[in-house]
């Protein structure tokens, strides 16, 4: 006498186990989800308080110029920057002079925001533009003052 499985004991087992891959997949994956959602939001998060760190640290020191709408860091995927300069009219369109250009960059750790900006005026004032991670746009919590999804 053989010793074995049949084929229909085989066939029950492999549809007991894709049963149960069916079932654990979309669990799995909505953790993960959850996961990356929870990360976008703190890196934004991050940039909100490097706004305010930057801001804190202006007011120290005076060698920080803000234009009147305040200084407005864009981010793009590598850097969360504002420039500030002197402005030229080039046939009636406002250019930033090349040559008295300031670069003041926001210092985080962390994924930089794919798109958006963050505006720092010289009140301490801190809005949130657009920002998104990892093209998610974030939802930005005005009560909280912090970004709640993305």
């Amino acid at each position: 006498m053989k010793k074995g499985f049949t084929l229909i004991e085989l066939l029950a087992v492999i549809v007991i186990l894709a049963v149960i891959a069916l079932i654990a997949t979309p669990i799995i994956l909505n953790i993960v989800d959850k996961a990356r959602g929870k990360g976008r939001s703190q890196t934004a998060n991050g940039v909100l308080t490097a706004a305010k760190y930057f801001y804190m640290e202006s007011v120290l020191d005076t060698n920080v110029e803000y234009p009147s709408t305040g200084l407005e860091f864009v981010c793009n995927g590598e850097a969360c920057t504002a420039t500030v300069g002197a402005t030229i009219k080039d046939e009636g369109i406002a250019l930033l002079s090349a040559e008295e250009l300031t670069t003041y960059s926001l210092k985080f750790s962390g994924k930089v925001p794919s798109s958006g900006s963050i505006i720092v005026t010289t009140d301490g004032v801190i809005t949130p533009n657009n920002l998104a991670v990892d093209s998610k746009l974030c939802t930005y919590d005005e009560e909280k003052k912090l970004f709640t999804e993305c």
